[in-house]
């Protein structure tokens, strides 16, 4: 963001307009809806006015054809230290206007910092089409019902809760019908008649990283939410998505480093929910698909809270995608199956959940623990995809057992790290040469392996193998 789009009231102030023609016709246009007191000189019918003339003003508009006048007026303006806004001349300007969508109270401002109008004013005509001309109505509904929601709500948290419910009950319907009068008596019964603050926890999929792939649902929710909680998967691109003054908690995790345990994790959740706040569980991927996310619901259920899950696009789907990958495909996989290189260990005091560098192995020699309990065999058939999720550091005991179980050595295979993300990177190797390209430059990000004939058709198999591909932002 290289401005800060600002709302400026004019009631009870000045606006001074200084210039000719049809620059100064179209500014004109613009304030004279606003309640500011207007000081207009037009410079082809009047004499420049003098700093005595316009020092009481807020702000001055300068809207000239010719740069020298623009100059002029700008310099008048500088000499009394009031911000000026120069038409089509953002170097002399304090200030650039917005592309405006006027409802009423309700103004929607496009700004690009003063550096392509054009392209402002093409997206104003694209929010006009997404904000209907009833809006008005809304907006003059929702200025006279502001007084009365602040003289009965003092806390700013219950005074949001109300608006967003009462923005979409019948009272709005009335109004956006034109029904002000009818609204604001229906909203008042609403406010004599508050329902009891509840709590709820919406575990939410964030998708795999690229804000673009998270759902309608979970960015409403996103623009919703109280309380989130979010693990390390969730990046900035996407936080930054959500409700700015919502509060929020990091708990991400990385293998042997869960830097908030998983019960305390929990008790976050009813803590804050038990105290009437919308809370959202922001999980990378999706929630059902090795985040854990049925331990939460179990724990919110046991505690009396209310819960609901909305899906993410999970890891595998996404990475896959953006490398071209068809998980299953007529001609060479007619199966998938995910896997995880993390799970509840046979002790909690071991977080590797199998080979040989368990320590908790090593202690019990529990070889089930050891294996994962996984069918090696099927994993193994030809014609199947494999998808390990967080696999890296168990990636060499997972190669060894495919292809003790038979599966070829020179079964393509893919390695994503950072997949969706503009920082994505790619890895194109196959079975029996899995680890050592691991190894040689282990991945820093998240990261996705794909095992299987299907990866052959990946971008990266079709131009190279055995190369590290960037992709593009």
């Amino acid at each position: 963001m290289i401005a800060l789009p600002l709302s400026w009231p004019l009631e009870g102030r000045k606006v001074a307009l200084i210039g000719a023609g049809v620059a100064l016709a179209r500014k004109l246009n613009l304030v004279e809806r606003t309640p500011a007191e207007l000081l207009i000189y037009d410079i082809d019918h009047t004499a420049w006015p003098t700093a005595e003339d316009i020092s009481g003003a807020s702000l001055i508009l300068v809207a000239f054809e010719d740069r020298a006048s623009a100059e002029r007026g700008a310099a008048l303006a500088h000499t009394l230290k009031i911000p000026v806004n120069v038409v089509d001349q953002p170097d002399l300007s304090d200030f650039h206007i917005p592309a405006i969508i006027d409802r009423g109270s309700l103004s929607i401002g496009v700004a690009t910092g003063g550096t392509a109008p054009v392209l402002a004013r093409e997206t104003r005509r694209k929010i006009e089409a997404a904000v209907p001309p009833s809006e008005t109505h809304v907006a003059e509904f929702a200025l006279k019902l502001s007084p009365h929601l602040r003289e009965t709500f003092s806390n700013v948290d219950d005074r949001r809760r109300f608006w967003e419910h009462i923005l979409t009950a019948p009272a709005t319907t009335l109004a956006r019908s034109g029904k002000i009068d009818e609204a604001l008596t229906a909203a008042l019964a609403e406010i004599k008649a508050p329902k009891p603050r509840t709590g709820v926890v919406h575990l939410v999929g964030a998708g795999p990283g690229d804000p673009e792939l998270l759902t309608l649902k979970a960015l409403r929710l996103l623009s919703e939410a109280d309380v989130i909680v979010y693990d390390r998967l969730v990046g900035n691109a996407i936080m930054d998505l959500a409700r700015r003054d919502s509060e929020r908690f990091y708990v991400g995790k990385q293998r042997s480093n869960h830097s908030v345990p998983q019960d305390q994790i929990h008790a976050l959740l009813v803590e804050q929910a038990n105290l009437g706040k919308r809370v959202v569980r922001l999980k990378g991927g999706d929630p059902f698909v090795f985040g854990r996310g049925g331990e939460e619901v179990e724990a919110l259920k046991a505690a009396g809270i209310e819960v609901h899950v909305t899906p993410g696009i999970t890891a595998a789907l996404g990475c896959a995608a953006s490398a071209g990958v068809p998980l299953t495909h007529r001609d060479h996989a007619q199966s998938v199956t995910f896997i995880t290189g993390h799970a509840r260990a046979h002790s909690e005091k071991c977080d590797a959940v199998f080979g040989p560098e368990c320590a908790t192995t090593k202690n019990d020699g529990d070889a089930e623990h050891n294996d994962l309990q996984l069918d090696w065999a099927a994993l193994s058939l030809a014609h199947h995809t494999l998808v390990i999720y967080m696999g890296v550091a168990t990636a060499p005991r997972v190669c060894a057992r495919l292809m003790e179980h038979g599966r070829a050595g020179s079964t393509p295979a893919l390695i994503i790290e950072n997949g969706t993300r503009p920082d994505e990177v790619r890895k194109a190797t196959q079975l029996n040469q899995l680890a050592a390209t691991l190894a040689a430059n282990p991945p820093k990000g998240p990261t996705l392996v794909i095992i299987g004939e299907v990866t052959a058709l990946s971008h990266e198999h079709w131009a190279i193998t055995q190369q590290t591909i960037k992709v593009p932002a």
